[in-house]
């Protein structure tokens, strides 16, 4: 593993909070497992804890771990090859902080090379959200990271990928059994 994804690797593990470029843009990072860690981000970010964040995962095995059941349909959406976040309801075994009040949260398997690697060597998922104070334009590169935001991260995982950033945020979708809402095309 490189010496990059290697240092971002101890610090999630501290915890601590990263700052990382995913398929979409750079986000804000830490375990999905640290109530802690998540406060702190909300607090980074000025945003009110009401609104949730989204968890990246490597697969849909890990996300089996944190959600009661998965059923095909869910799963078809997780694997699309655009990136897509799929919000799921019975969470078991996160941090209240991370859960929406309707026991929900948004999952995507990243597709970004480099942080799926991160993943799979943490073997547990991450809290991923935009690298900006809320309200703020979301960053597509670390350069564009507001001083505030670098100034209280513990780790800017800065990668040399052949991964192109997609120009537009992930696609968002809600299912509950068979029902698909799409919240964000």
């Amino acid at each position: 593993m490189e010496s990059e994804l290697l240092s971002a690797l101890n610090v999630l593990k501290q915890p601590g909070v990263i700052l990382t470029p995913t398929e979409t843009v750079v986000g804000l990072s830490c375990s999905a497992l640290s109530g802690d860690q998540i406060s702190r981000i909300y607090q980074i970010k000025n945003r009110p804890s009401t609104k949730a964040f989204i968890v990246l995962v490597d697969s849909v095995s890990m996300i089996k771990k944190f959600v009661e059941e998965i059923n095909e349909l869910q799963k078809e959406y997780l694997n699309s090859k655009e990136p897509t976040t799929v919000i799921l309801s019975k969470i078991k075994g996160l941090p209240n902080n991370l859960i929406a009040e309707d026991n929900t949260l948004a999952f995507r398997i990243t597709q970004h090379p480099e942080l799926k690697k991160l993943i799979t060597a943490f073997e547990t998922p991450i809290v991923s959200t935009s690298a900006n104070l809320s309200g703020n334009p979301s960053p597509k590169t670390l350069e564009e990271v507001d001083q505030v935001i670098l100034d209280q991260v513990d780790y800017s995982l800065n990668l040399s990928s052949n991964h192109t950033v997609s120009s537009k945020p992930s696609r968002i979708v809600k299912i509950l059994g068979d029902k698909v809402d799409i919240i964000r095309k």
